[in-house]
């Protein structure tokens, strides 16, 4: 498997093969009849319903060299619809055959992490596709392009699709790669690693017949593990197909499938590669008749479900908990406690039981703390009724249900279990440490009697406490699974015998069960000449300042700043630290929180016009260079639309004349009212922003043409923010644009715009120094090669804040302590 880089600059450089043998570039027809005929392929157009097609919208045939592509459309969307075809042959040199919801070349490259796209499957499937997709996108409009069209032609979006003949959003969103992110350099090649014939790692790659837990340290080879493991099984005559893999994130999940397509090619594409939540939503669309859903059911993430439940607010029996300045603040709260229900599988009508229960046994004891400690969980039930029945009337589901619901169906259906089981004979989970009691549950309805289930995990690298996860479901393996077998990986490939020693004398400290406390790690490698340093501060400022004075003498001992890192506890320290460096000249790649960056609110106060009649955004709107006004003009400004009943950019035109104004107020109004000329408050946030972005303003070019660190993480905040608004999920009704403007309110309360500070990955290459938490580094690897120093500040207790408590179990919860 390619990177997306590696795609994009294969089709660049067929681009200019074809440019070069006669096609014309701003000919979509002639570049594909020149692809057609360098590769020397027969194209067919079929009827839609032609049987060739097979149902599909596209077909590949590597055998006969042909592509056949349905007869619908412009001929710019049957060039895109051919040019995907060509991406699967170039890119992966094999028949396939892609229906309508695969062909879309305008998709980003990064879905953002929120809502859905924090969920879908990430397969080896899947992965082609977006794959496909982004080579036609290069192929016919490749970034070379897109960036001298728009930067130094100085063309708009719009002129430059008319010109083309392509899709609006495609020239858009190519145009916004092309000139917002920096182009990936060749990376440097790594010193190679000398890996030991490791016994341990042979023994669970051979392991059958019998549940098997293999304890992972770090840097101990996992992963290669894993893929030896499948390897054993495809060497054992199983199919590929048989082989689910299970995991906790995105991002593991594709660095699965990419590793496992360069262990085993083609083999790679039948296995099922995902996340648990992504696995579930396979399972709920695929038996969503048995669940009562339509096929592609709503997925609510917190902020969605937020948004229902301010629907049904007035419906809400809340006493304890009602909050009418500002619900989202209790609703957060309820949510909790939902979700950690639906950990444990407790339904609604179980939790309801379990609360009448409470409030049966503390009414008699007369405590006023226990009745209303039961009393609260009792109006945590109904809203989880309520709760329940919303999602219903909207053919939803949420995060909780995606693991709940297709466990309660196999446990309860015997003939879903069987197809399940069927269908996935082998099941493999990654980051074992990870699961909490619903996945448990879940990964015992898939393996049985566990003869086919092989796990890994860390017990000392469990990040997800929040939501029920915990060591001592490592310990619990052979409980949960009679007759396992758990062995340990004790050969450490990452690092030197010296932070190993460091490490190890650390995790003794770690709370977790007496049978996996024991850590016995030994490095591949030799004991190098860098010792680990602990350094202690007194302030959080004196910290900052060694940091800073660290990072410095590495660059000055050749240790360049994109092989530095920088790990945190919290998000907030992060945010200090990165001022910090910056104010000492340090550049660093971080975005902090998204919403809180100032060119994102500059875009938020632009999308506030369409919604807001007092055009309250002006205030901020005013002060950008481009539209810069005098502060008692815009209060004049103010003055007049408090009276008026349409959003603000309706009435643009009638500020520039009000009396009193001045002249160079009135030209800035003049030029806002000129960027925002036809827009509407019904359309879309992210055609509304790309349009003042990209055909009314030099916004864009301006950051484009920038070369320092922060200018150009400022162009990657605002691809990110602008990435973010391109896929919503459809639960509100009304104007797109207020929801989304609610939907940010509701991810800032809520914490849940944490993984919109990822930075997206053609950025890791620039030479910033990388910070981030230490929850977002599980999974990195920074090879110890490159790190020639590992350097451990701390300070005083009274800097370093609350430490909050795992979570208690739902038994727990539902006594009491979810209140």
């Amino acid at each position: 498997m390619k990177s997306f880089e590696t795609i994009r600059d294969l089709a660049a450089q067929l681009h200019l093969e074809l440019v070069r043998k006669g096609a014309n570039p701003q000919d979509l027809e002639s570049l594909i009849a020149h692809a057609i005929t360098h590769f020397d392929l027969e194209l067919t157009f079929l009827e839609p319903a032609d049987p060739a097609l097979k149902g599909a919208k596209a077909l590949f045939d590597e055998q006969s060299g042909t592509i056949c592509a349905a007869k619908i459309g412009s001929a710019a969307e049957q060039a895109l619809v051919v040019a995907h075809e060509v991406g699967h042959l170039v890119a992966h040199a094999q028949s396939c055959s892609c229906g309508d919801s695969d062909i879309d070349p305008s998709r980003s490259t990064e879905a953002a992490p929120v809502g859905l796209q924090k969920v879908e499957d990430y397969g080896a499937r899947e992965r082609r596709e977006l794959e496909a997709n982004v080579f036609a996108r290069e192929l016919l409009f490749p970034r070379f392009l897109a960036s001298k069209w728009f930067l130094e032609d100085e063309a708009s979006a719009s002129a430059i699709a008319s010109k083309s003949g392509l899709p609006l959003p495609l020239v858009r969103q190519q145009i916004l790669d092309a000139v917002l992110l920096p182009k990936l350099e060749a990376a440097k090649p790594k010193p190679p690693v000398a890996f030991k014939r490791d016994p341990a790692q042979e023994r669970a790659a051979a392991h059958r017949n019998s549940p098997y837990q293999l304890r992972a340290g770090p840097g101990t080879g996992k992963t290669r593990s894993l893929i030896s493991r499948i390897q054993s099984l495809l060497a054992d005559s199983v199919q590929p197909a048989a082989i689910l893999v299970l995991t906790f994130s995105n991002r593991t999940a594709a660095e699965l499938s990419e590793r496992l397509t360069l262990a085993l090619a083609d083999k790679a594409a039948a296995i099922w590669v995902g996340t648990f939540h992504g696995f579930g939503l396979d399972l709920v669309r695929r038996f969503h008749d048995k669940l009562g859903l339509p096929p592609d059911p709503t997925l609510f993430d917190r902020s969605d479900a937020i948004a229902v439940l301010e629907e049904i607010l007035p419906t809400l029996p809340l006493k304890h908990y009602k909050n009418l300045w500002d619900p989202v603040i209790v609703l957060r709260e309820i949510l909790q406690a939902i979700s950690r229900a639906k950990d444990e599988v407790v339904t609604a009508p179980e939790y309801r039981k379990l609360a009448e229960a409470q409030y049966a046994r503390a009414i008699p004891s007369g405590d006023a703390d226990a009745i209303k400690s039961a009393e609260k969980v009792r109006e945590i039930a109904s809203v989880y009724e309520l709760y329940e029945k919303a999602k219903v009337a909207r053919q939803a589901v949420d995060f909780g249900d995606l693991i709940m619901l297709p466990t309660l169906l196999l446990e309860q259906d015997e003939a879903v279990h069987a197809a399940t089981r069927l269908r996935h004979r082998h099941l493999l989970v990654d980051e074992y440490q990870d699961v909490n009691r619903a996945s448990v549950r879940l990964v015992r309805a898939l393996a049985g009697d566990g003869k086919h289930l092989w796990v890994v995990g860390d017990a000392r690298q469990s990040i997800y406490r929040f939501r029920g996860a915990s060591s001592a479901n490592m310990a619990a393996f052979a409980a949960d699974f009679p007759g396992a077998v758990s062995e340990p990986l004790e050969i450490n490939y990452r690092s030197t015998q010296k932070v190993i020693d460091a490490y190890s004398a650390f995790a003794k400290g770690m709370a977790m069960p007496a049978e996996l406390a024991a850590l016995k790690l030994e490095a591949s490698r030799d004991e190098g000449g860098d010792i680990p340093e602990i350094r202690g501060f007194n302030t959080p400022d004196d910290e900052a300042a060694g940091i800073a004075a660290s990072i410095k003498q590495l660059e000055k001992n050749g240790v360049s700043l994109r092989d530095q890192a920088v790990l945190c506890r919290t998000n907030p320290r992060i945010d200090e630290i990165a001022r910090a460096l910056e104010a000492r000249g340090i550049p660093v790649l971080h975005l902090g929180s998204l919403f809180e960056r100032e060119e994102i609110r500059d875009l938020l106060s632009l999308l506030t016009l369409a919604t807001d009649r007092f055009g309250a955004g002006l205030v901020r709107i005013c002060t950008m260079p481009r539209y810069q006004t005098p502060i008692q003009d815009v209060k004049r400004m103010l003055d007049h639309l408090r009276d008026g009943d349409k959003p603000a950019l309706l009435r643009l035109d009638e500020l520039s004349d009000l009396s009193g104004i001045s002249s160079r107020a009135s030209a800035a109004i003049k030029r806002l009212a000129a960027d925002c000329a036809g827009l509407k408050p019904a359309q879309g946030a992210w055609d509304y922003l790309t349009t003042i972005l990209l055909d009314r303003s030099d916004w864009v070019r301006s950051v484009g043409a920038s070369t320092g660190i922060a200018d150009r993480m400022r162009g990657i905040a605002i691809w990110q923010f602008l990435n973010f608004l391109r896929e919503q999920s459809p639960v509100p009704k009304g104007s797109p644009i207020h929801t989304i403007l609610d939907r940010v309110r509701n991810l800032v309360l809520l914490a849940e715009e944490r993984d919109l500070r990822q930075v997206p990955e053609t950025a890791l290459q620039m030479n910033a120094v990388r910070l981030m938490t230490i929850h977002a580094s599980k999974g990195l690897e920074f090879e110890a090669v490159h790190l020639p120093g590992l350097v451990v500040t701390g300070l005083p207790a009274k800097y370093q804040g609350p430490r909050c408590p795992p979570p208690e179990n739902m038994i727990a919860g539902a006594t009491g302590s979810v209140a």
